[in-house]
């Protein structure tokens, strides 16, 4: 069995210093060693020795390099140098280790050490490595990592911490090793290549699936191996090119850092300095490191050790950020004002974009069932600090404007913070309530969602500056698009709520699987209420309705009306859904005559 690949042979390289204390410096087994002359001579008549005794064996040049190479980290462990060279005295103590071929075996067993058996492996020689240390047959081995596997991924967590643990058996000193025994040239010599058994080839098949990864991964190893230098260059070249664009978003960074105001003009541009310092430091240690000839004048030390010093600023400073949002506070705000006439118009100001503002308004909209043409404004202001007192003083540095005249409120876009205060986590949400049976014009489109307060409508902002108005009736708990676009149609928040009603009916899941309840037969998903089994071939034509890649007119919603009503359960209270289709189809109805009125 080949456990080692051919290593090279004793060569001496060069001779240094003169005849009374002669030094030489030798190559054994690819490590160069210095040597005492007297000492190399020894080595060498040893080894010639030991060649001459091999001379019979059938693998004479493996045993012999697998001998060598025991030489040698023997050798290693002396730490020899030009000033401090191996003496006679040690070479014969290493000789004495490692002995003949004809020397007696000795039944001594030494601790024995694990390693990744390449001979006999089918991923990465793990388990038949560890088989020969623990005693235990490597079928059993594999069969407990599999087993393991199962459970939370365990067998293959452990797996590859022992592939990256463990060494390679590449020599028989190695294979010796693993046995409990001394890797003698004795012993070495006794090692035989291995058949593999019968029992090894029926585990190649039973795991077949591993056998494969194994012999891909090996491909791919050895492809690495001979193409390395390119796969480094285009990984290096990767790299420099993730550090710039890194860096461009570092720089970008240290503007927007500044521009929120988290800490002191004074303090912010310090640690922006820190960034900018570590940035130049590290493209310029990596260019000299990779790209530049060498020898190349190094980086002088104290600029990579005074790195240290914006690195701890830029903790500490994280560290201490992190402290003045210890605590949250929030302060509610409520306003109401009494509508003059039965329409209501948002305006949002939008200010000049190269303004520096602390942040955007999150807006949303809701109906009331107050019975009055009011409308109630909410503004929830939220802010951190170190105590609770200093959050609610944080939130008094934020500046919000609105006003409400002649059925107009006027709403900023933005929030801001009041001068020399800093960004302590501000932040402003505003809920406005309006009557039902109004109409709603607003600059901004309004996207529907559900939440634990039923279904809201939130401001969708577009950068351009050319938006039309958009007329909603308020109506329920809803708000509809109105208007010659949404005549005769559907408008896609009336679609959202319609399918999210048909869903809530006629499935079992959360809002999540809507999308994929919508798109699949009714029949072909496991999410479908098999109350309705009876119905399903009524129920999938209404899906067909509410495919998303179609438009869904009036016509339609009668349609669907006529199949809810061919539904066989009888409901003691009328389904949400069948309410929904009814109270679109009145909606529409009373839209088309509000707009034939006004073409008269």
């Amino acid at each position: 069995m080949r456990l080692g690949r051919t290593l090279p042979h004793l060569s001496k390289l060069f001779e240094e210093g003169n005849k009374v204390n002669k030094v030489v410096s030798i190559e054994i087994a690819s490590q160069v060693f210095w040597i005492d002359e007297d000492a190399y001579q020894t080595l060498k008549d040893y080894l010639k020795q030991i060649r001459q005794q091999l001379a019979s064996e059938e693998f004479a040049d493996d045993i012999f390099s697998d001998i060598e190479l025991r030489v040698a980290e023997l050798l290693y462990g002396l730490r020899s140098d030009e000033k401090k060279a191996v003496t006679r005295t040690q070479i014969n103590e290493v000789i004495e280790q490692v002995g003949f071929i004809n020397g007696e075996i000795s039944d001594e067993e030494i601790p024995r050490r694990a390693y990744r058996d390449q001979q006999n492996k089918i991923l990465a020689g793990v388990c038949s490595g560890l088989s020969q240390r623990l005693r235990v047959p490597a079928f059993i081995l594999r069969v407990i990592f599999l087993a393991l596997s199962v459970v939370f991924g365990l067998g293959v967590v452990l797996y590859l911490i022992f592939w990256i643990s463990l060494s390679k058996n590449t020599s028989r000193a190695d294979a010796l090793s693993a046995q409990g025994k001394r890797p003698t040239a004795s012993e070495i010599t006794q090692i035989k290549p291995a058949k593999e058994s019968p029992l090894f080839q029926v585990q190649r098949v039973i795991f077949l699936p591993f056998s494969i990864l194994g012999a891909l991964l090996t491909v791919f190893t050895n492809h690495f191996k001979k193409r390395k230098q390119g796969y480094f260059m285009i990984i290096k070249n990767l790299f420099a090119i993730g550090l710039v664009l890194l860096s461009l978003l570092l720089f970008s960074g240290i503007y927007e850092f500044n521009r929120n105001q988290l800490f002191s003009d004074f303090t912010a541009w310090i640690l922006s300095g820190g960034v900018i310092y570590l940035i130049v430091v590290g493209l310029m240690v990596y260019i000299r490191e990779y790209y530049l000839p060498k020898p190349v004048r190094p980086v002088d030390k104290k600029l990579k050790r005074g790195a240290l010093v914006p690195v701890t600023m830029i903790i500490a400073a994280t560290i201490y950020l992190n402290y003045t949002h210890k605590e949250h506070a929030h302060e509610l705000v409520d306003k109401t004002f009494n509508l003059q006439s039965s329409q209501l118009t948002l305006a949002f100001v939008e200010h000049d974009e190269m303004n520096d503002y602390a942040g955007t308004v999150r807006y949303r909209i809701k109906t009331h069932k107050d019975g009055e043409q009011q409308v109630n404004l909410a503004i929830n202001y939220s802010s951190n600090g170190i105590t609770q007192e200093s959050a609610r003083e944080n939130i008094k540095a934020v500046d919000y404007f609105y006003t409400f005249d002649k059925d107009v409120l006027k709403l900023d876009h933005y929030w801001n913070l009041k001068q020399d205060a800093l960004r302590r986590g501000q932040d402003i949400e505003v809920t406005i309530e309006v009557p039902q049976g109004i109409t709603l014009n607003s600059r901004w489109p309004l996207v529907v969602k559900h939440d634990n307060d039923g279904y809201q409508y939130y401001t969708r902002y577009y950068w351009s500056k050319s938006k039309e108005e958009v007329s909603y009736l308020s109506s329920g708990e809803y708000l509809h698009e109105i208007g010659e676009t949404y005549r005769n149609k559907l408008s896609d928040n009336e679609r959202q709520v319609l399918n999210d009603k048909f869903c809530e009916e006629f499935f079992i899941s959360e809002s999540w699987g809507c999308p994929t309840n919508i798109r699949n037969s009714v029949t072909d998903n496991y999410r479908f209420d098999r109350a309705f089994m009876n119905d399903s071939q009524g129920i999938d034509q209404i899906r067909e309705f509410l495919q998303p890649d179609r438009s869904l007119f009036v016509s339609n919603l009668t349609e669907i009306e006529r199949l809810i009503n061919e539904i066989s359960i009888e409901y003691a209270v009328k389904g949400e859904f069948h309410s929904y289709v009814e109270h679109l189809i009145a909606i529409k109805a009373q839209d088309d005559i509000s707009l034939s009125l006004a073409d008269r």
